[in-house]
């Protein structure tokens, strides 16, 4: 099976500084990664640190998000996204989840329930949006009302669909969009043309998913889905049920992504920052199940029962970051890199473990591209020509 497409997210470790993501950026651009991925959690706004990234010199295609549906309006993500387009010039896709209830409930103040209806609700709308539809929507959970984005519509990665699979609204699903600009179906739905010109390729929205509800509704509405902390295994059973989730709603199944943490060569500070780093997510709804399944069930309970942090963190064996991630020697990240191919991801986004030595993760991020080029040891001959290991651009496209 080929290699996936490896893309590079940027970490927001809890140990470290907060500006190494703009190292880490200019390393992901530098070695021809696929894409960066810019994420938010209490760090920098996804959007601010977007644009400064694509003003700088580079040319990596972006990623936003996930973004918190229960955080920012579907008008406000729209916004937010072709404002990146427009500003950097670069192709600009959009990243969509639930986040948790400590995120959207006590640090926003924002009422989080129905987290698969406004999923997806919130993806359709966001998708005409970003078409350049001016958008008429009345859900359960969201409402706008005649709203159109000025800026250009970002062109689709991939066709786009606001209706059902015959082009009329899904029964119980109010259409989205005008009646206007729509095109022909290409496999994945009606697709929006916009009267506006064109921006940077870009467009993709991509849900992030894990739960039943969750995977049923972005099978149902997203271009991509996402998974994160989770094992080869896990992402075989995720793609499967994207896979029966979306032959019942009558589309092909979208290709999945899967965010990865890894660490070249691993030295014992890098697993203690990857512990400090997981310690929120083992009691948040959805990850609690994943390490649970993958294992962990002892820590779970620990950390839901309201014990101390500190003793949560004491409690997480190295063996957990090493289950829902790659860390090891060129041969080991190769493997296990195959690993999440042959379960189904089409594209493995890279959390690159960062230290003081090496804050850009350049040597993680180094050692990848050598396996995806051919040029790192460990790696099988593949009987093509070799790729020049100097050319960013070579690398880019490698996998494409």
């Amino acid at each position: 099976m080929p290699l996936p497409h490896l893309s590079v997210s940027l970490p927001y470790w809890q140990n470290r500084e907060p500006l190494d993501a703009l190292l880490v950026a200019e390393a992901a651009d530098k070695l021809g990664f696929h894409r960066l991925w810019v994420g938010e959690m209490a760090t920098f706004d996804a959007f601010a640190l977007a644009t400064a990234i694509g003003r700088a010199p580079g040319r990596i295609p972006l990623c936003l998000g996930p973004l918190a549906v229960g955080v920012r309006s579907p008008a406000t993500i729209a916004m937010g996204t072709a404002t990146v387009a427009a500003l950097t010039g670069r192709p600009v896709d959009i990243a969509l989840g639930t986040s948790s209830t400590v995120v959207v409930r006590d640090w926003h103040g924002r009422r989080r329930h129905r987290t698969a209806r406004h999923l997806e609700e919130t993806t359709r709308i966001v998708r005409a949006l970003l078409a350049g539809e001016k958008v008429e929507y009345d859900g359960l959970i969201e409402r706008i009302r005649g709203f159109r984005l000025r800026l250009p519509a970002l062109r689709p990665a991939v066709a786009r669909s606001a209706y059902g699979p015959d082009g009329s609204a899904e029964i119980g699903r109010p259409s989205v969009g005008s009646a206007r600009g729509r095109a022909s179906s290409n496999g994945h739905g009606r697709e929006h043309r916009s009267r506006f010109s064109v921006g940077p390729t870009g467009g993709e929205i991509i849900v992030a998913a894990f739960g039943e509800r969750a995977l049923e509704a972005a099978a149902r509405c997203a271009d991509r889905v996402v998974l994160n902390l989770v094992t080869p295994a896990q992402v075989a059973r995720c793609v499967t049920a994207i896979g029966e989730f979306a032959a019942r709603a009558g589309r092909a199944a979208p290709p999945v992504s899967v965010w990865v943490i890894a660490a070249a060569d691993p030295e014992p500070d890098m697993y203690t920052t990857v512990r400090q780093g997981v310690v929120g997510y083992l009691r948040a709804p959805g990850y609690d199940a994943m390490f649970t399944e993958a294992g962990f069930g002892d820590v779970v309970r620990l950390a839901s029962s309201g014990t101390h942090p500190r003793e949560v963190l004491a409690a997480i064996p190295d063996e957990l970051p090493t289950a829902v991630g790659m860390f090891g020697d060129a041969r080991t990240l190769a493997a296990r890199l195959g690993e999440y191919a042959d379960a189904g991801a089409d594209e493995v986004v890279i959390v690159p473990v960062t230290t003081a030595d090496d804050p850009a993760g350049y040597r993680t991020l180094d050692a990848l591209t050598g396996i995806v080029t051919g040029s790192g040891p460990g790696v099988p001959e593949t009987g093509g020509e070799e790729s020049d290991p100097e050319s960013a651009e070579q690398r880019r496209h490698i996998d494409e």
